[in-house]
């Protein structure tokens, strides 16, 4: 004869939440962007929820935990439309997926949504509380409020926005053309490597010009390298605020030192044909994070 064994209260308890955990640790799929989406509907609730209590004055009010939605990006889609749909803000959207502009969205990529607007910290840090509370005194927020991200080891502040600056970098006001003149002889993406004959990702645009053509800084900065470097030949690395950096390659000539600050529109050396080059021009790339990010000049 069997003997049945009771499974402990307490076992049973355990065992559900830890279910329940690892379900509330893995993002919510959108399948879709129609109102009618329960899982939308469910996300636009809780984004307004949390948004009341981050302006909240009262202190024992709780977020929602922070948790996130995932939506694949659409042919038919775009950022002002995904940003509309999900009842979220620009800062928000741009800040957790690491977007540099509006035009960084392709079909087939992933966007991760978190259920409350505001911005991630810039820099890395560790989720202690001597941090939490200097963030909050920096920012002027209720320390209960502040999120700490451990997967991406950032602080996640409620309700707080992006400056002008970074503003202006999103919409593609912040770099400056590098020369007065040039025709974009290879675009950003995909192309045919002119010595393979492959498929390759480029990280950059080159710029056909005549060689000694002056290059210009495209925003304010440091520079951090001059010299040769692989494929690039005559490199110029210019280090700038919020993340930054711009790449000049293939250069002929420096006229610039390392540690050396310039200003946007400052001659920094002359165009070339060093490197891996099949003609006179400047490549030229702009980065995040360490991130490549598509260039993007708008006039203001």
């Amino acid at each position: 004869m069997s003997k049945t064994v009771d499974f402990p209260k307490w076992a049973l308890f355990l065992s559900t939440l830890s279910v329940f955990s690892s379900l509330a640790a893995s993002p919510i799929t959108l399948a879709n962007l129609e109102y009618s989406n329960p899982s939308l509907k469910n996300l636009r609730s809780e984004i307004k929820e949390n948004l009341r209590i981050s302006k909240s004055g009262v202190k024992r009010e709780e977020l929602i935990p922070l948790k996130y939605y995932e939506y694949k990006v659409r042919k038919e889609d775009n950022f002002f439309r995904i940003m509309a749909r999900t009842g979220m803000d620009l800062e928000t959207l741009s800040s957790v997926n690491e977007l540099s502009s509006p035009h960084d969205l392709s079909p087939g990529m992933v966007l991760e949504i978190p259920n409350m607007r505001g911005t991630f910290h810039p820099e890395e840090g560790s989720g202690d509380e001597k941090t939490k509370l200097k963030l909050a005194e920096k920012y002027n927020l209720d320390s209960n409020k502040l999120q700490f991200d451990s997967e991406r080891g950032k602080w996640f502040l409620p309700g707080i926005s992006m400056g002008k600056s970074e503003k202006s970098f999103f919409y593609g006001f912040g770099f400056q053309f590098p020369l007065t003149e040039a025709r974009i002889s290879s675009g950003f993406g995909k192309r045919l490597d002119p010595f393979t004959k492959k498929e390759t990702f480029h990280g950059g645009i080159d710029l056909a010009a005549e060689q000694g053509s002056d290059v210009f800084a495209s925003m304010d900065g440091e520079v951090v390298f001059k010299g040769k470097q692989g494929g690039y030949g005559n490199l110029i690395i210019l280090k700038h605020s919020l993340g930054y950096e711009t790449r000049y390659g293939h250069l002929f000539d420096f006229s610039i030192n390392v540690g050396q600050k310039v200003k946007k529109g400052q001659k920094i050396g002359e165009v070339g044909q060093t490197g891996r080059a099949t003609g006179s021009h400047l490549h030229f790339e702009i980065r995040r994070n360490s991130k490549r990010e598509r260039p993007i000049f708008r006039s203001h």
